[in-house]
């Protein structure tokens, strides 16, 4: 198989398709390059392409739908379709075509998405123009509208613009057209304003889905709102735009089409206002050469002129000013950053609101989206064999590029005024020559410059090439080639000899060869030695195309202008290979001859399997759409490059058949090493130098600031040290005094809890007594139920013996029979065992057949072989005794014999090669033999396994339905029994119903008890607490009475007395204890005042029971009010949680830990130092709380053993009084 090839990275532009820019996100872009559209990742230099069918080489519109999900195709043929293509998956959803006839129509002029991306509207050609509208999911046409005017033929529809909220609604535009379309049932009607006789619309786009910018050739833009004209805008004068506001307009007069049209043709396009996009902040539009306008949105209505962009200009051969129209703006999804694209063969993007607002902005040049490209034909191209680079330069563009292959990047760009023809590359990528107008001159590649070191007297030099080991390079002057020297660029050797110009030249793999190809139809071979033609091959009337050259020198290959290659050996055309249909171009071969590349028109390459075989083996790759002017292969051959006429550059990845990679016969691995000149090395190290200084400076600075904010911050933390210290011995006394409170609520509580156990006890003596009674009969109950089920069940045990004697007798039966089976099954096997033996005799057999047959074929290469090394040894004997005879051409000879000899030496190794695939092949054959064996054995296990499955799975079911039979007749008689049982269950549970409504009274009166005694204990801790209140509201009046009494001796000072009057006023209502107790005064009031409601209230309902429950005796209001004491500790325990959740609060706002600003490692510490100790404390608690709730939770047990055994006594007390 030929080398096949993948496209790495695919440079270039197609300017002659509408709409060829578009954003799919933020990195990446969509643009059409050669036959394919590329999906471009700005940021990750990543590409994706989406190979186009030949039909649509002539594309001439690109759209993108909103969701950027999709993208269409526009073609130009005669019957022009639209193609649909997936972003995600790269491949065609769906292909349109036009649903009639239409003669003449052979394009659409426009292609739209609606905002939902489901329909598609298209524009058809002239003559005939109609507007198609397409669901495109279904492939079909929904409604169709005619846009031909046949009172004006010149008016022709251009531009289309959907509605952004309503995809019934269409904009159509061009010149002397314009309409506002909607749809309703499949008919589309016009509406709006529709007075386009004055029109030249060039552009469109929707601010929203009621109002619609129009851009006019004239430089005007019209605004209309719900399809009405409301301003008239002249785009040279206006800096801001106040839609809301209705202006004075004229619309232009009405000028002869045939003018307009003709000055439409020249440079009327500089006054467009042409390339409208609107986005959420507002919209921009080019006009002028190169310029882009953006206009701000500052209000609903209010736009104002922010930012204008222009392209940067270039240089060309030819300058032409319609270079620089722009073709297509988009923005990103973002809605930041626009692209542009204009005639030339580069993107260009734009970053939106960078600078402030001004009235009179001024131009920002836009930057170069990706790598800078070439515009026009690329004529020349070299590779380097020391670094992964080449060299291009451009016929129109006067520049040469240096490229990276690995990277895909450019490294230098360098731009000329005169005109380049040629450039060549040296192998060690250090230097160049590059053929001028005027001379050749030789250059040094330094960093970011070409350095001229030596001039040529060669004009227009086309064809240059260096030597292998880069020691001379050649260089054509008209018919004549001049070999100079790289070191001393004397001229060692002219070498005349051809009478048209030079088209080719070929260095040998030595350097001890020169090949020349010349437009006369002759091909000349020349010694370097001595500077003499060696051979020639002179073929008359015969345009040549290129001729490549062996590793050895041993023969040529050439194309010419028909379809077939020729191998040309010792000035002879040995052999002729066709390549039917193919007009080939150029041809390059590797080093080692196994790949052979040819270019063909259109931009196709062919690879070639390589050495040439008939039949050709080949592959077309298409990937460029102009014809390809060079191609190169790197020195390792795993990269091939293709240039073309568009300025459009392509790097391959070859990939050899069966996997193989090219191996060198030595590793050379790429130098990074450049040139740079003194004076720069100087001017570097001297900034160097300087920013080391800056830097110091830089340092010394910002230690000394570190050296102040240090001292800053431990002043703030010995500030910080005193306070927390001063809040840590308050919270110190604060949690003495906490202890001691809690010593003696822990011992009025266990008094509480002596008391209640002690009456408890009592309780509990006298339900055990009641109790004992209701066992013994339930006892009694219990022991003739249970002699009942042992009766039962000594039934079913006799039935159950029956049933397994049964069982017992089947089983033998079925082993009996299965056994015959069993023995049966063995003969078979046995049967198939002799026949699989005799199979493998035969297979065998067959094996051995194989074997001498592969053997025969063995000898038969070989006798062939032989044969040819026979008739190869008579032909060296002949050429031997022809050199006898002629002894000029001796050496010649003998040269041939050695490549004679090194053909049987290749055909050698290509037996050994033979010998062992043909063992490998072998050794395959036998691993597959065992194979086979192995999975035959295991097939031949698994049906046996199956067999068996089936078997047992058939007398399983018989035997279920034995057993089914068995359980129905058991099941009629447990009917009976489970209708007894379930009477007793009914009863069984109607008596733990009762029991749960009387668990659950006595529960709800447990609570009630709970709940009152909790309040009864919050209301005397609160009057304890009003009673402290009033001591120490008594001691701050003893105190204020003191200090009046001190101030009363000032009464004659006036002065004095009034400083002793504020400062005790201070004293006293600045206070925030004073403060703090006065709210707390309030608070404790309002709560005191809640609680003693709610008291009341509870006291009123217990009121109502006790009325109600009047059987209840003293028992019963002893516990109500042992539950009402626990409920009131429990509520004063909640409302001392309370309490320490509060002053928690307050503690931490005292240390500064509410605030935002404190850091983590700072709050650590204060922690730290505030509460050492805390966690002491905080585990004593924790055991002292856990030992009070087991001891609350045993004496809530005994009292619902205790209310458990109340009904009991009831019932007693009930019987006895009946």
């Amino acid at each position: 198989m030929a080398v096949s090839l993948q496209t790495r990275v695919f440079y270039g532009l197609r300017t002659d398709i509408a709409n060829n820019v578009h954003y799919i996100t933020d990195a990446e872009v969509l643009y059409p390059v050669g036959n394919a559209l590329a999906i471009h990742n700005i940021l990750q230099h990543q590409q994706k392409l989406i190979r186009l069918p030949e039909r649509y080489y002539d594309a001439n519109g690109i759209c993108v739908s909103i969701n950027k999900k999709f993208v269409a195709l526009s073609d130009v043929g005669d019957k022009p379709t639209i193609s649909i293509y997936d972003l995600n998956s790269l491949k065609r959803r769906k292909l349109l075509g036009i649903p009639f006839d239409a003669p003449g129509v052979t394009r659409f002029t426009c292609i739209s998405f609606t905002f939902d991306s489901k329909y598609l509207v298209a524009i058809t050609g002239e003559p005939d123009q109609t507007m198609l509208f397409y669901n495109w999911e279904k492939g079909k046409v929904e409604s169709t509208f005619k846009l031909a005017n046949p009172q004006n033929p010149l008016a022709i529809a251009e531009v289309l613009a959907c509605n952004p909220t309503d995809a019934t609604v269409v904009a159509v535009g061009g010149a002397y057209t314009f309409k506002f379309l909607t749809v309703s049932e499949t008919v589309w009607r016009p509406y709006g304003f529709a007075k386009s006789e004055n029109l030249l619309v060039c552009s469109m786009t929707w601010l929203d889905g009621d109002r619609l910018m129009v851009g006019t050739e004239d430089g005007r833009m019209l605004y209309l709102e719900n399809g009405d004209l409301k301003n008239v805008y002249r785009m040279t004068d206006t800096v801001t735009m106040n839609l809301k506001i209705r202006e004075e307009y004229v619309m232009p007069i009405a000028v002869s089409s045939q003018i307009i049209l003709e000055a439409g043709k020249d440079d009327t396009w500089q006054q467009n206002v042409g390339c409208l996009i609107a986005f959420p902040r507002g919209f921009a539009y080019a006009h002028g050469g190169g310029t882009v306008v953006l206009f701000e949105k500052e209000g609903k209505h209010k736009y104002t002129k922010r930012n204008v962009y222009v392209i940067p200009q270039r240089m060309m051969k030819d300058d032409d000013p319609n270079l620089y129209k722009i073709h297509t703006i988009n923005v990103n999804p973002s809605f930041d950053r626009l692209i542009v694209t204009t005639d030339w063969s580069q993107m260009y993007y734009a970053t939106l609101w960078g600078p402030d607002l001004q009235m009179d902005p001024e131009p920002q040049e836009m930057k170069i989206m990706g790598q800078p490209l070439h515009h026009g034909p690329i004529n020349g191209l070299s590779m380097c064999a020391w670094k992964p680079v080449f060299m291009t330069c451009g016929e129109f563009d006067h520049s040469v590029r240096l490229w990276d292959f690995e990277t895909e990047s450019l490294i230098m760009l360098k731009q000329y005024d005169e005109d380049i023809s040629s450039v060549a590359l040296h192998p060690m990528g250090l230097f160049c020559l590059i053929g001028f107008t005027d001379k050749l001159r030789f250059m040094s590649i330094l960093i970011d410059d070409l350095l001229p070191m030596h001039e040529i007297a060669i004009r227009n030099c086309k064809t240059v090439r260096f030597s292998h080991n880069g020691h001379l390079f050649a260089a054509v002057n008209g018919n004549v080639i001049q070999v100079y020297t790289t070191i001393g660029f004397y001229n060692p050797f002219i070498l005349k000899g051809h009478t048209g110009k030079v088209k080719t030249l070929l260095w040998s793999q030595t350097d001890l060869k020169i090949l020349s190809m010349g437009a006369e139809g002759s091909i000349y071979e020349w010694n370097m030695t001595t500077g003499t033609r060696s051979s020639e091959f002179i073929w008359k009337n015969i345009v040549l195309h290129d001729i490549v050259l062996s590793s050895d020198a041993s023969f040529i290959y050439c194309i010419t202008q028909d379809d077939q290659i020729r191998e040309i050996k010792e000035n002879e055309i040995v052999r002729e290979f066709r390549l039917p249909g193919k007009e080939m171009q150029q041809m390059i071969m590797g080093k080692n001859d196994l790949t052979l590349f040819i270019t063909s028109p259109s931009g196709i390459i062919i690879s070639l399997k390589s050495p040439l075989q008939t039949p050709i083996e080949s592959t077309d790759f298409h990937i460029h759409c102009v014809d390809i002017t060079q191609i190169a292969l790197s020195y390792n051959e795993n990269c091939l490059i293709s240039v073309a006429k568009d300025g459009s550059l392509c790097i391959w990845k070859l990939y050899f058949p069966e996997g193989k990679i090219m191996k060198m016969s030595r590793d050379l691995p790429y130098t990074n090493e450049v040139l740079i000149g003194k004076g720069d090395l100087e001017e570097k190290i001297h900034s160097i130098k300087n920013l080391t200084v800056r830097l110091r400076e830089l340092e010394m600075e910002h230690a000394y600031r570190l050296r102040q904010i240090d001292v800053q911050h431990n002043d703030k933390l010995r500030e910080v040290h005193q306070g927390y210290c001063e809040a840590i011995e308050e919270l110190v006394e604060k949690v003495d005094k906490d202890r001691e409170d809690h010593r003696n609520e822990v011992n009025n509580m266990n008094m509480n809890i002596v008391r209640m156990k002690a009456s408890h006890e009592e309780v509990m003596k006298q339900m055990e007594n009641n109790y004992e009674a209701k066992l013994i009969t339930e006892y009694d109950k219990y022991q003739a139920f249970e002699e009942r089920t042992n009766a039962m069940r000594e039934n079913y045990e006799k039935q159950l013996k029956d049933l397994e004697k049964r069982d017992a007798e089947q089983l033998q039966k079925t082993v009996t029979k299965y056994e015959a089976l069993l023995h049966e099954k063995k003969i078979q096997l046995e049967e198939t065992f002799d026949e699989m033996t005799h199979k493998e005799r035969v297979h065998e057999r067959l094996m051995a057949q194989i074997e001498d047959d592969t053997d025969r074929e063995i000898l038969e290469i070989r006798t062939k072989y032989e044969n040819l090394i026979y008739d190869e040894k008579q032909i060296s004997l002949k050429l031997k005794g022809e050199a006898g005879v002629i002894g000029n051409k001796f050496m010649a000879s003998q040269r041939d014999v050695d490549d004679l000899k090194r053909q049987v030496d290749r055909v050698q190794g290509e037996y050994a090669q033979f010998h062992k695939n043909i063992q490998d092949l072998e050794k395959q054959i036998t691993d597959l033999k065992k194979e086979i064996t192995e999975r035959d054995a295991t097939i031949r296990n698994k049906e046996q396994q199956i067999y068996d499955m089936k078997r047992t799975n058939q007398e399983l079911e018989k035997f279920k339905f034995v057993l089914n039979f068995k359980i129905d007749e058991l099941m009629n008689q447990i009917q009976p029994k489970n209708q007894e049982i379930q009477e007793l269950k009914d009863s069984i549970r109607n008596m733990e119903e009762e029991l749960m409504s009387i668990h659950k009274t006595n529960e709800n009166l447990e609570l009630q008890l709970h709940e009152e005694r909790e309040k009864l204990r919050i209301a005397r801790r609160e009057t304890d607490r009003e009673i402290h209140k009033n001591k120490r509201c008594q001691q701050l009046l003893r105190k204020i009475r003191v200090d009046i009494l001190d101030i009363s001796e000032l009464v004659q000072e006036p002065n004095a007395l009034k400083t002793a009057v504020t400062n005790l006023y201070h004293k006293y209502s600045a206070d925030d204890e004073t403060l703090r107790s006065r709210k707390a005064d309030m608070d404790a009031q309002c709560e005191f005042i809640r609680q003693k409601d709610q008291l009341e209230k509870t006291i009123a309902s217990l009121k109502k029971q006790v009325f109600q429950d009047t059987s209840t005796g003293d028992k019963e209001l002893r516990m109500t009010e042992e539950n009402s004491m626990l409920t009131v500790e429990l509520n004063a325990l909640r409302e001392e949680l309370k309490q320490a959740r509060e002053h928690v609060l307050y503690m931490e706002s005292l240390l500064g830990l509410t605030r935002k600003d404190v850091r983590p490692t700072e709050a650590r510490k204060i922690l730290e130092q505030a509460f050492h100790g805390y966690q002491e404390l905080q585990e004593k608690y924790m055991k002292q709380i856990q030992e009070y709730q087991q001891v609350i939770l045993a004496l809530k047990e005994d009292i619902k053993q205790l209310l458990n055994k109340i009904p009991c006594e009831e019932k007693e007390e009930e019987k006895t009084s009946s």
